[in-house]
């Protein structure tokens, strides 16, 4: 007969704190064109396809992400990478560098409810994919004095509620949200929380 043996449940703590975070620049989502997505599917497969000819006036009303009622929106997993890109700044290996947030933080919801002031359409000339690079008008959508709540779950046992909202600050200084952020050398979607 198999002995019995005790097992010790450590029970997670889990906290949870809802944020204010409210943009020093302006946002500017950047969903993927699905059309883009499907042309680059056919050529891959050598199946036929229809060039692009809608007008980028026409695209930038699709620029956009909407919360489940209709409402635009961000998403709460750019918070989330950008918290964990920026936990390497606060996180040494030895302190369980990025995987303290990586593992240890949730941020719920999928497209969090966007607050704004203005919202301006932003005009910039990129080039074509192709032999000719021919110049094109790209316009997209960026908000101005924007904001929205987080509600962030953690574990207790290795981050602090300082933990989260300094590293979401660093988040918002050094990374960004959005397209053009600070991340990828553009000065677009830098944050920080209101305490």
């Amino acid at each position: 007969m198999a002995k019995e043996q005790k097992v010790n449940i450590k029970p997670l703590k889990i906290g949870s704190l809802k944020l204010k975070v409210v943009g020093k620049t302006p946002y500017m989502p950047e969903p993927m064109d699905m059309a883009v997505l499907d042309r680059y599917d056919k050529k891959k497969s050598k199946q036929t396809y229809n060039k692009d000819d809608i007008s980028e006036e026409d695209k930038a009303k699709e620029k956009y992400y909407y919360t489940q009622d209709g409402k635009k929106g961000i998403p709460a997993r750019a918070f989330y990478i950008s918290m964990i890109k920026a936990s390497s700044y606060l996180f040494g290996r030895k302190d369980g560098g990025m995987r303290n947030v990586k593992e240890g933080v949730t941020i719920l919801g999928d497209i969090l409810p966007l607050k704004f002031k203005k919202e301006v359409k932003v005009e910039h000339w990129g080039r074509m994919s192709g032999i000719t690079k021919a110049p094109r008008k790209i316009i997209r959508n960026s908000f101005e004095d924007w904001s929205c709540e987080l509600i962030v779950e953690y574990n207790q046992e290795q981050l602090s509620p300082e933990h989260i909202i300094n590293i979401l600050n660093w988040a918002g200084f050094h990374i960004g949200v959005g397209a053009f952020r600070k991340e990828k050398t553009g000065n677009y979607g830098s944050f920080y929380i209101a305490v």
